[in-house]
């Protein structure tokens, strides 16, 4: 597997680790009864589970960014020293910013997001490079 692919498994194993730490706070703070209900009623969510929920959009979002881009990469042969670099820049980022963000560490997370985002435009020059090459 290149090491492409290998940071598209990171990518998912965490947003599964971000959709298991958001589900375990429903019980936590709005208790077992409400989080196995059918949530007809809107409950009032801690600070914590706002910054969860935008965690988990914000990687999925960076997601249909990212892999689609490494899809690409992966059927069209086009794997180099940018692309592997884009790829360790968008998992270091990923991996960085979760934690900032749950924790509301400002400015410190919007850079490591950019470190993220960087690796993804990385990867997606080499794409539009191969598509005007061809």
């Amino acid at each position: 597997m290149s090491f492409e692919l290998e940071a598209v498994v990171g990518s998912v194993l965490i947003l599964f680790a971000l959709l298991v730490f958001q589900g375990t706070l429903v019980p936590l703070n709005q208790g077992f009864g409400w989080g196995l209900g059918s949530r007809d009623g809107k409950a009032e969510y801690t600070a914590m589970q706002g910054r969860a929920s935008r965690t988990v959009a914000n990687h999925v979002e960076g997601m249909l960014l990212f892999v689609p881009l490494i899809m690409i990469v992966e059927m069209g042969g086009l794997s180099s020293q940018l692309t592997i670099a884009g790829a360790a820049l968008y998992l270091a980022g990923r991996l960085a910013f979760v934690p900032l963000y749950l924790f509301g560490v400002s400015y410190l997370r919007s850079l490591v997001w950019g470190v993220a985002l960087l690796g993804t435009m990385l990867i997606g020059y080499e794409v539009v490079m191969a598509m005007v090459a061809a």
